[in-house]
């Protein structure tokens, strides 16, 4: 089953501790509001398997390149500052519960990031036989 998200790839952050509160960070935050409501009406039993998941990340090219290096770099690997499997536990951690019960199902993973103009992420998930 392959599945495509139109939410920005965010990768997920540590919680931040004050002596009145925990929170994360807006964007992370803004990311886990995104993929709920993206969620909110998925009609989906959640998967009691093991699972092998494949993800896709596309994310956003920065404004602030060149018309140049946007064409050059769209639709190539991202080489950006943010480590992939930040990216990964964003978005199983959202797809808990909605497409398998437990995260710890996932024995298998293939990831992969790219820029493009059009940011999404790319869900494909596969059954595996125990």
């Amino acid at each position: 089953m392959k599945v495509v998200f139109y939410v920005a790839p965010v990768p997920a952050s540590r919680a931040r501790v004050t002596r009145w509160s925990t929170f994360f960070p807006k964007k992370y935050t803004q990311f886990k509001k995104d993929m709920e409501m993206a969620l909110g009406n998925t009609t989906f039993t959640p998967s009691t398997k093991l699972i092998y998941a494949q993800l896709d990340f596309y994310v956003h090219i920065p404004k602030s390149w060149s018309k140049k290096k946007k064409l050059a770099k769209n639709g190539k690997f991202c080489d950006n500052n943010a480590d992939i499997d930040n990216y990964i536990k964003a978005i199983l951690d959202s797809l808990e519960g909605t497409y398998y019960e437990n995260d710890k199902q996932i024995v298998m993973i293939r990831a992969r990031k790219y820029y493009s103009e059009t940011p999404r992420i790319e869900y494909t998930q596969e059954e595996l036989d125990e």
